[in-house]
């Protein structure tokens, strides 16, 4: 028999790390996650002129 192939690495999704990264930066659940597609478009987020209260 011969050996299985290794299976090629999966890509790497950039949208993932960023995921895990605010997902620890929003524990202990307190705040919402802070990741915003459209910033991986270029585009800047609606409510960025927007002042929290």
């Amino acid at each position: 028999m011969s050996k299985p192939k290794p299976r090629a690495p999966e890509p790497v999704d950039p949208t993932d790390d960023r995921l895990d990264e605010a997902l620890e930066e929003t524990f202990p659940a307190s705040d919402p996650v802070a990741v915003h597609p459209e910033e991986d478009e270029g585009k800047a987020p609606k409510d960025a002129g927007r002042q929290l209260r």
